[in-house]
């Protein structure tokens, strides 16, 4: 039997955002559901935003290789999408069986990742039968990759004793909008829309939410970039009234410049808002841009944990 929650999420607390990068879901899972997220317990109600899970090398994350088995649906090597989608979920499987002790947790989870991962096959073979891949298809592959990492980090947060629920936002967007003009408008619904659909989750219980929120216009990968997943964990925190959204990466912080390649670049202690979204336009990786921007707007601070 899965054990019973210990820990619960106080909903008489100010709220903090955590966004987790794919880096800390895939090397750090321990540490974020054993110790970081019930130390915050203590004094915070907290929403859980994640990317899809990755490691040291890029080119072997979630979702770039999704990205692969999207355009291999195109390509003359058409049938490496099904091996590549294969790899994904042997990758995660293992990562549930080293990380989740109870085993009808273990193997709930392992059916509900073969499932989604099933399903992704299927769609992958429709999109092959057709010869196209829209944008909007796209979106969906690559948005499989935080369907894969939310289930997983809210299973591995049940195993440890904390009532955990996982939120899949691929629908949230009920509305149309104008693909050519996406302005702050849609920001402000987006961000109402992403607080109603959290505060719905059970009572007491950690939202593990998909940085994922659905088939954006004009292509969430078009529209926004590969660094969507803060946006969504900022549009939350404007949404809720957070204290503060906290986002957790491999790295101390932001730096003068890219400590890979400029060995003198400093560890800044504090930033403002503004010159980190100057940063962001530059090049740095830490925050996206269009994060920066709606926290800005907000008031709400942003900290940056390693």
């Amino acid at each position: 039997m899965p054990q019973t929650p210990k820990i619960s999420n106080p909903l008489d607390k100010p709220i903090l955002v955590l966004k987790f990068g794919g880096t800390s879901v895939g090397k750090f899972i321990q540490n974020i559901c054993a110790q970081i997220i019930p130390n915050l317990l203590k004094t915070h109600r907290v929403i859980v935003v994640c990317s899809a899970r990755s490691t040291d090398v890029k080119a072997k994350g979630t979702t770039t290789r999704l990205v692969k088995a999207s355009d291999a649906v195109l390509s003359d090597a058409s049938a490496d999408y099904q091996q590549i989608v294969q790899d994904i979920l042997d990758d995660h499987l293992e990562a549930v069986q080293q990380n989740i002790d109870d085993a009808t947790i273990k193997k709930d989870l392992s059916e509900s990742l073969s499932n989604v991962c099933r399903r992704l096959k299927v769609f992958l073979e429709a999109a092959e039968v057709i010869n196209e891949v829209s944008p909007k298809s796209k979106d969906i592959i690559i948005g499989t990759g935080e369907k894969l990492a939310c289930e997983y980090v809210a299973a591995v947060l049940r195993d440890k004793g904390v009532d955990a629920t996982y939120v899949n936002l691929e629908k949230v967007i009920d509305r149309y909008f104008d693909p050519s003009h996406l302005d702050q408008k849609f920001y402000d619904y987006l961000s109402k829309r992403l607080a109603q659909v959290v505060d719905e989750c059970d009572s007491g219980s950690v939202p593990v939410v998909t940085g994922y929120f659905g088939p954006c216009p004009g292509s969430i990968l078009y529209s926004i970039g590969r660094g969507y997943t803060d946006l969504t964990a900022a549009l939350i925190a404007v949404g809720v009234g957070a204290q503060e959204l906290q986002v957790w990466k491999e790295v101390d912080g932001i730096f003068t410049a890219d400590p890979r390649k400029v060995p003198s670049a400093r560890l800044l202690k504090i930033i403002t808002p503004e010159e980190a979204a100057e940063l962001t336009y530059y090049g740095s990786e830490v925050i996206h841009p269009f994060t920066m921007e709606q926290v800005i707007r907000a008031s709400i601070p942003i900290r940056i944990k390693n």
